[in-house]
């Protein structure tokens, strides 16, 4: 008789740990990344019949003691993509994991990245993680995906290096109409090594025909006398020549680019040797003598100043890219995304935190996009995988369950109350 009661107590601590199961998974739903959490059950050792192993046929005579929960288990499916509009929010659409820690020793995982930089300039969770990845550059100014995990650091106050000019362009038609002696200027701005800014202008003088009966132009590049160490009048005058166009407009000489050296600047920087693009990588003029207006339609140089940092941008490879003000994008720090073989057998820390154990093995970190780590979306959260309408059934399933043990023990009750009283 006390075998029944004890059946229907292990059912009733059973569903009981169901229903929390189900209560946290809702109280979750709304919690950034979570995974919701699965429970089996097992029956308990049995015992024979009365004593007697076998019936007349042979078959086993066996009496059940019960159940309990035999697998609380994670389900891994991907959750919904929502976008945040945070630079520094990140969601990870396939089977990775972002890795976060204090040191290469001390490493959890999640799939929550509602990361933000505090105020020391580290790429931190909400739990005061720090967020690992590379962070180490190649001489191509690459990220390098190997070796050590670090913290990911990006102050504020980073700025981009100068580039010091070392050509231009600029796309100009002189008008082959205009007499001789008129000029036209076409100005653009080159950098030193220092970055600073410094006005060039091309003056170009119309020589009219030559004696091969081609148009002919004088032309001269100069800065301003002010910028150069010295300051005296006609220091900043840097080069003069001719151009020279055929009958029907194209440039015939110079037929290579022209290179130019500067003297040294005012401000402390060094002279500066840049060549005056004339042709495109097609090797196409770009300066033309048509007989329409003379115009400059866009020049083009590949220096700029130093520039204080923007914002930031995560791609679908984790590579946090800082924008400039000096209209450069810098490659900063890419996230370190791990991936198990087994996801359930991760150990729940709260926090949206995961640890590995020896169920769900070593974890295998890498980049995105690579090895099934999947992809990362900028931008953007991935949100709780918790069903609702699945979880409200398992909820009236389970509570039915925990009814009918609570049956079990109320009708063993009254089925001992009624053999007591045999004995009135």
């Amino acid at each position: 008789m006390n075998t029944s009661f004890y059946s229907g107590l292990s059912g009733l601590s059973a569903y009981a740990s169901a229903l929390n199961i189900v209560g946290n998974n809702l109280a979750n739903i709304n919690t950034t990344g979570f995974k919701a959490s699965d429970v089996s059950f097992e029956d308990l050792v049995t015992r024979t019949f009365g004593g007697v192993a076998t019936n007349g046929a042979g078959n086993p005579m066996q009496v059940g003691l019960g159940t309990l929960p035999n697998s609380i288990s994670g389900i891994f499916s991907q959750g919904s993509i929502m976008s945040s509009g945070d630079a520094t929010n990140v969601a990870l659409e396939g089977n990775g994991f972002f890795v976060v820690g204090n040191t290469n020793q001390d490493r959890f995982f999640t799939r929550a990245g509602n990361f933000f930089f505090n105020n020391d300039g580290y790429l931190v969770s909400p739990s005061g993680q720090y967020v690992l990845g590379y962070t180490t550059k190649d001489a191509n100014n690459n990220i390098i995906t190997s070796g050590p995990l670090e913290q990911i650091f990006l102050p504020s106050n980073t700025v981009s290096d100068p580039q010091a000019t070392t050509f231009f362009q600029v796309f100009s038609n002189l008008d082959v109409r205009t007499v001789a002696g008129t000029t036209y200027s076409a100005s653009t701005t080159i950098y030193d090594s220092k970055g600073a800014p410094h006005t060039l202008t091309i003056t170009f003088t119309h020589n009219g025909l030559n004696g091969a009966g081609n148009d002919e132009w004088a032309y001269s590049a100069s800065i301003p006398d002010a910028d150069t160490a010295t300051g005296a009048a006609g220091s900043g005058i840097l080069g003069a020549g001719t151009l020279e166009f055929d009958a029907a407009g194209a440039l015939l000489t110079p037929a290579a680019n022209v290179p130019f050296t500067t003297p040294a600047f005012a401000n402390g920087a060094g002279a500066l040797t840049f060549d005056w693009d004339l042709y495109d990588d097609n090797n196409v003029a770009i300066i033309t003598g048509y007989p329409i207006p003379s115009t400059t339609s866009a020049t083009n140089t590949d220096g700029y100043p130093p520039g204080n940092l923007s914002s930031v941008i995560i791609d679908s490879d984790g590579i946090i890219e800082g924008v400039f003000s000096n209209g450069q994008v810098e490659q900063m720090a890419q996230l370190a995304i791990a991936q198990f073989n087994n996801p359930k057998g991760l150990m729940r820390l709260g926090q949206n935190l995961f640890g590995e154990t020896n169920a769900s093995g070593n974890s295998s970190i890498g980049v995105a996009n690579t090895g099934g780590r999947g992809t990362i979306i900028g931008s953007a959260l991935e949100s709780s995988n918790v069903d609702m309408a699945t979880e409200f059934t398992r909820m009236l399933v389970f509570q039915r369950g925990y009814q009918a043990n609570s049956k079990t023990i109320t009708t063993a009750d009254t089925i001992t109350q009624t053999a007591l009283t045999l004995v009135r």
